[in-house]
């Protein structure tokens, strides 16, 4: 599909460690022009983990950006050079939930939020995961202060829709009651 407008100038007035900032200017067939800003991330993955007694393994943090903690998947960004997806998956689960093995479903890959950034989330399925034995990995600084929470599929459900939810965990657990 051609898009409706046509790029004419791009600017990345800022660069940060986790997003950038992209300014397009953009003209229509018309003539019209206008700017859009884009915040351009490198995606994340994430997991609904869902453990042998079949409840659902959940992370509950403080969100500097919204100012509250929140009720969430397993999830981390894509920051490792050469990681592959899975990896990056297995090493979020072992930090944020300290759960290692088990098999990995994709469920799906979604943009987040495409009316502002192009990152894309990749969403999976883990069951089967086992506690790690011994020392599991550091969990960084800001993670320091997650609280596992271990939920029946339906009290998840119930205490991530309270306004407002976390989108990915609303996806994933939709995705899993189909």
């Amino acid at each position: 599909t051609e898009p409706p407008f046509r790029i004419v100038d791009t600017q990345r007035p800022f660069k940060g460690t986790v997003v950038t900032v992209r300014v397009d200017r953009i003209v229509d067939g018309e003539g019209q022009t206008g700017d859009r800003e884009v915040v351009e991330h490198n995606g994340a993955v994430a997991a609904l983990v869902v453990d042998d007694d079949g409840r659902v393994v959940l992370v509950d943090q403080w969100r500097h950006a919204v100012g509250a903690r929140v009720l969430e998947v397993a999830a981390g960004k894509y920051d490792v050079d050469g990681e592959t997806v899975q990896d990056a998956l297995r090493r979020e689960l072992a930090e944020e939930l300290r759960v290692e093995g088990g098999t990995l479903t994709w469920l799906a890959s979604f943009y987040t939020t495409p009316g502002w950034s192009d990152e894309v989330l990749d969403l999976y399925l883990a069951e089967g995961v086992t506690p790690i034995e011994g020392d599991a990995p550091v969990a960084d600084w800001e993670e320091q202060g997650i609280e596992v929470v271990r939920l029946s599929f339906e009290e998840a459900l119930e205490r991530a829709t309270r306004p407002p939810g976390d989108a990915k965990t609303l996806v994933a657990l939709g995705l899993y009651g189909l």
